[in-house]
């Protein structure tokens, strides 16, 4: 009966409803919907709630006797999702900075990132997370530092508990999807996301500048600690050509697909690559050669089938990076980073994305110095060895502050 309720019963009925466009785009407009009002709800909750009054301590006192204390090069245990992700610069950084490892599965393969049943995972990960390091201790490498980009759904967050004691070692967490994954469950519960890690961490990073409140709140530090880029990995090729006037890396779906179709109506060449794209997924290590033969990377920063409800992303530093001129979503969270019409380009729905688009397309010296300055700005303020080197010096000098988070980010339409 359970094998027949697998392949006949509701979760093959809804692969098979979610086949017909109709019923695909109401799912997307419902999920949306939940995404937008657990987010309000979640301002509305901390709303109410004060600071604790240790939050206005130095970090370094906050931490007690687990700060670095002036470590030269700590060592670092990464706990990584996405290797492509992981290796386009986040890495790198930290091989060059630290000591470092990182998770690997039993078959070695890279992350922590299994599918399957959840609570057989968040297990598995855990004792996983706990051989490795006891394997490494073995051979006389402790951690300085455990960091990882997890969430409760990945792993118990009780080892971290573990790993506290045994090395005293300071475990951060690194959260880059804070604004629609912090509860993963009710506003107000324990769930599944990066809320249930906060009674066995030392200190969270968030990419989501308001919820550093969020977590100060629940009287765990934070620092706002936004994505960055690589200067040596994405850089101007200036000795190759300009190939492609707009360039799109990402998935085929919602208003990814509606933006690059638009520009495609309107006469101008896009070349987009990505699961659903005629042109397929493209391998990692060919983007940054993309982005650098591109007049105009075009990024879009809405939240999974969110029409205007936005999140930073890694392609917010890597656009700009390349020296070729990005092109995104008007959001915020990017004034605090970049100048928009000076550094990047913006646009605020389809049409402003074609019409900036054709503009700037049409002026080689307007495109080309806002592109310049881009990448003048990424590569002072936005790599990430810029944002490991102020994380270890927070950690070991007690400054406390990172990338300036103050400010609300409000919900559409509120």
């Amino acid at each position: 009966m359970a094998v027949a309720r697998n392949r006949y019963g509701w979760p093959a009925l809804k692969r098979s409803l979610l086949r017909v466009p109709a019923v695909a785009a109401m799912n997307q407009r419902v999920k949306a919907r939940q995404t937008v009002a657990q987010y309000r709800a979640s301002c509305a909750y901390y709303a109410t709630r004060a600071l604790p009054a240790d939050a206005r301590r130095p970090l370094r006192e906050r931490l007690g006797g687990r700060a670095l204390a002036g470590t030269a090069r700590p060592r670092v245990f990464f706990v990584g999702t996405d290797e492509q992700q992981d290796t386009s610069g986040l890495l790198q950084a930290l091989q060059r900075l630290a000591d470092t490892h990182w998770f690997r599965k039993a078959d070695g393969s890279y992350g922590h990132n299994d599918p399957g049943p959840v609570a057989l995972r968040r297990v598995s990960n855990a004792e996983r997370l706990w051989d490795q390091l006891n394997a490494l201790a073995g051979e006389g490498w402790v951690p300085d530092i455990v960091l990882a980009q997890t969430w409760a759904s990945l792993i118990d967050p009780t080892v971290f508990d573990r790993l506290r004691q045994q090395w005293g070692c300071l475990v951060v967490s690194l959260a880059m999807d804070d604004r629609h994954q912090y509860w993963g469950g009710r506003v107000g519960a324990t769930g599944t996301g990066t809320h249930a890690l906060i009674p066995h961490i030392d200190l969270a990073l968030t990419a989501a500048p308001e919820c550093v409140d969020w977590y100060e709140k629940e009287g765990c530090p934070a620092l706002f600690f936004p994505e960055a880029s690589d200067p040596d990995l994405f850089r101007p090729l200036p000795e190759l050509p300009k190939m492609h006037d707009v360039a799109f890396v990402g998935a085929r779906y919602g208003v990814r697909e509606r933006l690059v179709l638009a520009l495609r109506a309107a006469g101008i060449r896009v070349s987009a690559y990505g699961s659903g794209w005629e042109a397929g997924r493209l391998a990692n290590e060919a983007v940054p050669q993309l982005f650098a033969q591109s007049r105009i990377v075009l990024g879009v920063g809405t939240i999974g089938h969110c029409e205007d409800f936005y999140a930073l992303k890694l392609r917010d530093f890597d656009g700009p990076m390349s020296g070729s001129l990005y092109l995104t979503h008007a959001n915020p969270d990017l004034d605090r980073l970049f100048a928009s019409g000076r550094e990047i380009a913006t646009y605020r729905d389809a049409p402003d994305c074609v019409a900036q688009a054709r503009q700037l397309l049409a002026d080689d010296a307007r495109r080309e110095g806002i592109a310049r300055a881009g990448r003048a700005r990424a590569a002072a303020e936005h790599t990430w060895e810029r944002r490991f080197t102020q994380l270890f010096a927070a950690l070991g000098s007690g400054a406390d502050r990172l990338p300036a988070a103050q400010g609300a980010v409000r919900a559409p339409g509120g």
